[in-house]
């Protein structure tokens, strides 16, 4: 027995204890269970990342909406030079470069009250917004701003799993109000 312990199995002995052995070989299986799962995983990770990011603009966005739209309330933006220039870049810097300012949209319309408020969101055939409009009202008006923003998912199968239509998820935020009664000069 002493001369048995280094001496190498014999080739007929080798081939058969090879393919029992591997059957019942353990070795490997985390690493192919791994496998199966990491790719679902993966796509799992990043599309939440990818949704908190969505949610994170989400709420720079409404935030800048109400910062542009507080500007209107109270008459600053109508008493500007340029009042549409005016209202995008309040809205512009208030997005601080989260979002590429120029494909955000916005409608700002006024109304006799607020049971009269009725702005759906039109669409053409590539998805984009059509009916924008500015119209900021003056002294005690009715007025609404609404800001959208098409979000395009990366992450594939999340844009199959939140319906959205049109290639992108739209972030909408609005803000309705009446004017404070400001003086025209």
């Amino acid at each position: 027995r002493k001369g048995l312990r280094g001496a190498k199995p014999s080739r007929k002995t080798r081939k058969g204890a090879t393919g029992r052995s591997l059957l019942r070989d353990e070795r490997g299986g985390a690493m192919v269970e791994f496998g199966l799962l990491a790719m679902p995983f993966l796509l799992l990770l990043v599309g939440t990342m990818e949704i908190s990011v969505m949610f994170f603009t989400s709420a720079v966005i409404e935030g800048a909406t109400k910062d542009a739209a507080r500007q209107i309330r109270t008459g600053n933006i109508q008493q500007s030079g340029d009042p549409v220039t005016t209202f995008q870049t309040q809205l512009c810097d208030a997005l601080y470069n989260v979002i590429d300012c120029s494909k955000v949209s916005f409608n700002v319309q006024t109304f006799a009250d607020f049971g009269s408020v009725n702005m759906p969101i039109d669409l053409d055939e590539d998805g984009e917004v059509t009916n924008t409009a500015f119209s900021p009202g003056g002294s005690s008006a009715v007025t609404v701003v609404r800001t959208i923003y098409r979000w395009e998912f990366i992450t594939p199968l999340i844009s199959e799993a939140i319906p959205a239509g049109f290639g992108g998820h739209l972030i909408v935020s609005t803000a309705a109000f009446q004017n404070e009664p400001y003086n025209v000069n």
